[in-house]
């Protein structure tokens, strides 16, 4: 019997939730909200949607209702905002959001294999508040965003190549913020390198970042997009996939970094990070992939969690 639980079903989570029960991932799914109201209303809906496909058992419940969970997905938090320039801005109240989730969950029976999924922005930072907070195996919790960065990335490629997206392979990695990294020395199209130059890479990089400001300049959130790519990570987990995906992993000396969590190529499967895949990278790679990382630490050391 399959559990999954979902803290925080505004509408990215009640997305991630609906979407879980769509591909019939799991026996039983519980929504967890601050707002009692909302996680009803949703875990009705979601039951009426499956009436006529899955036998999945949803419901609104509180934190003790998560224990013995495969996999609790934490979007809880304050949502990025059209006026906010960085996701850095959320840090102060997430924090305190996600210390609080975290120590609620460490209090929780049966978590000796549950994997963690942390959606919660800033994501790398919240994905290691997480860790620090639960106490949990560094390969149990995961921050969901390398994908999405990584999807946006295929897609302008596609527009601007002209050619279909699924023939395109590119992947983003560090940063999920200003120090992103999109891997132009792994583009391959078709199955064959791609080149770019100096001023396309330049060029190809803020229509990238531009492409989240304006999801969510139009409609006040991005919902679809990193709601399908976590469900995605759950298959990966769920199944055994042994999968590559870009994840926020905590570091213990990959990429000669620690005590930080960044976007890296991981493979996933059912005890969640299998393993961590040192890419080598270009110069300029390499650049904005270790100010991101410095970045990330700096802060860390600014909110006393180093």
């Amino acid at each position: 019997m399959r559990k999954i639980s979902v803290i925080g079903v505004g509408n990215l989570g009640s997305c991630i939730a609906y979407e879980i029960a769509n591909r019939n991932l799991t026996d039983e799914l519980i929504l967890i909200d601050i707002v009692k109201d909302l996680a009803e209303g949703n875990a009705m809906d979601i039951e009426h949607a499956m009436a006529f496909k899955s036998n999945v058992k949803v419901y609104a419940g509180d934190y003790g209702d998560a224990s013995n969970s495969d996999i609790i997905v934490v979007t809880a938090g304050k949502p990025r905002t059209p006026e906010m320039k960085s996701r850095m801005e959320l840090l102060n109240v997430n924090k305190r959001i996600i210390q609080s989730v975290a120590s609620k969950i460490r209090t929780l029976e049966g978590l000796d294999h549950t994997i963690i999924v942390t959606l919660t922005n800033p994501v790398d930072i919240m994905n290691y508040v997480m860790w620090r907070y639960t106490g949990f195996d560094r390969r149990r919790v995961i921050g969901s965003a390398g994908q999405l960065d990584s999807a946006r990335f295929r897609s302008v490629l596609s527009r601007r190549l002209g050619v279909p997206v699924l023939s395109v392979e590119a992947y983003v990695i560090g940063e999920h913020g200003e120090c992103q990294v999109p891997l132009f020395s792994r583009v391959k199209v078709d199955g064959r390198a791609k080149t770019f130059m100096a001023d396309e890479r330049d060029e190809i990089r803020e229509e990238i970042r531009e492409s989240a400001r304006r999801v969510i300049s139009k409609k006040g959130a991005t919902i679809y997009a990193p709601a399908n790519n976590t469900v995605d990570l759950i298959q990966a987990i769920l199944e055994d996939e042994r999968r590559l995906l870009i994840c926020s992993a905590i570091l213990d000396g990959e990429y000669e970094l620690r005590g930080l969590s960044i976007g890296v190529p991981v493979i996933i499967g059912r005890s969640g990070i299998e393993e961590i895949l040192e890419w080598e990278l270009d110069k300029d790679e390499e650049k904005i992939f270790y100010q991101g990382a410095e970045r990330l630490r700096e802060t860390i050391i600014e909110i006393g969690e180093n």
